[in-house]
């Protein structure tokens, strides 16, 4: 398991980020439902038809539990929950749900668990990965 990396340079002015260079992932592709359906369905005695349709029920679900105000857990892939965006006012009074709202998202934390020594978070889909270079584009 591999995650491959190119350098990106700032475009930042900041002083403390503006020009400097890190690291950014690079996707090695893209995996649909389809996809996911036809590979458990090889190594399950469930057919696509059948991990298709579980997952589009799951999504329509989750979906449904979220804008209920519920925080859905997936054990073993993280947690969900909607957060909203809003512009601040100076006084409680002043904020109004259709003026101050300005958009809804949904947020994903991966499973992980606490290190007890360092208390950084360890994510379960991190763990064992190495970090790679990606191929060198030709310019």
């Amino acid at each position: 398991m591999s995650v491959q990396i190119r350098l990106q340079q700032s475009k930042f002015k900041e002083s403390n980020r503006g020009g400097k260079w890190h690291a950014r992932t690079v996707s090695t592709g893209v995996v649909t439902t389809e996809d996911l359906a036809n590979a458990i369905q090889e190594n399950t005695s469930f057919t696509r038809g059948d991990v298709h349709g579980l997952v589009i029920s799951l999504i329509d679900e989750i979906s449904y539990r979220l804008r209920q105000g519920e925080t859905v857990v997936l054990d073993g892939l993280g947690r969900f929950h909607l957060t909203v965006e809003s512009k601040p006012v100076e006084r409680r009074e002043d904020f109004n749900i259709a003026r101050n709202i300005t958009g809804v998202k949904c947020k994903f934390v991966p499973a992980g668990s606490r290190n007890q020594r360092t208390g950084k978070k360890i994510q379960d889909f991190a763990t064992g990965v190495r970090v790679i270079w990606a191929d060198v584009e030709e310019e």
